[in-house]
């Protein structure tokens, strides 16, 4: 098709802001053009455009949509605050929040062998960057983390950063949530590792080779990637298939892997520097 006109791409923004679907997720414009300039080779016309991009937000962002009210759960955290001094209730309320979310949920049985598995494997590093985070820090009180730690959280949910940070000036209050396009704009800053659960078959639905641009760009020693070993009703084992989408990922490098099964999880971690 010839290239839309900025009137044309605009509207198309529009109805994706507009929609009941994801209007309140506040999401990047900029990652709304990159998805429809990404589909314009494939349409050939604006009809057929406008359905493709639509059909690429879908696998980008709905498979884990979620009713949480985030306006409303950072009205409850202002009225009862968390904090490190109550373990307990910090935990049950985290526990409750992930409950929440499909991709959470799904760990909550295995958190404790989750995160054992990851620190056995790298150590209890200094510095994490969370990419794709949706509720994953509200992991944290099963991480441990030393004082003086560092924690970047990345999402694309407006909403969401908002109440994570919320959740952080209560209780990790050097801890950062960055509303961002990690595939647009990878982190820049350098860390022991960068967590990306649950996020890598989807980025690659967006744009093919997606995983290795942004494993490519970020300056960490080790990501540690988790993919699902079965699909979300429990019906399909989807290891073969992951397993390879990594070592297609890995293809030409000299990074190291290492693969562990925790619960539904297939944990990666790629090695960027030589493990001694």
């Amino acid at each position: 098709m010839n290239k839309p006109t900025e009137t044309e791409i605009e509207k198309l923004i529009d109805s994706v802001q507009n929609s009941h679907k994801y209007r309140e997720l506040e999401l990047p414009v900029e990652m709304l053009r990159d998805l429809i300039w990404v589909n314009i080779p494939g349409s050939k016309n604006l009809a057929e455009l406008k359905t493709n991009f639509r059909k690429a937000l879908h696998n980008v962002i709905a498979p884990y949509l979620e009713n949480i009210d985030y306006a409303k759960e950072i009205r409850y955290l202002q009225a009862n605050p968390l904090s490190l001094n109550d373990p307990e209730q910090l935990r049950d309320y985290c526990l409750q929040m992930m409950a929440k979310h499909a991709s959470t949920k799904e760990r909550i049985p295995h958190l404790d062998e989750f995160f054992d598995t990851i620190f056995e494997t790298i150590g209890t590093p200094g510095s994490i960057l969370d990419l794709a985070c949706a509720l994953d820090p509200l992991c944290l009180p099963w991480l441990r983390l030393a004082p003086g730690a560092s924690f970047k959280a990345y999402d694309l949910n407006g909403p969401r950063i908002r109440y994570l940070q919320t959740f952080f000036a209560q209780v990790y209050p050097a801890y950062q949530a960055i509303q961002q396009d990690i595939l647009l704009h990878p982190p820049v800053e350098p860390a022991d590792c960068a967590f990306f659960f649950k996020e890598a078959h989807r980025l690659e639905k967006r744009q093919p080779g997606s995983t290795r641009i942004l494993l490519d760009a970020l300056h960490v020693k080790t990501m540690v990637l988790s993919l699902p070993a079965m699909d979300l009703k429990g019906h399909h084992s989807l290891e073969d298939y992951h397993r390879h989408l990594v070592d297609k990922t890995l293809e030409g490098t000299i990074w190291q892997q290492e693969v562990h099964l925790v619960g539904n999880e297939l944990l990666f971690f790629i090695h960027k520097e030589p493990v001694s």
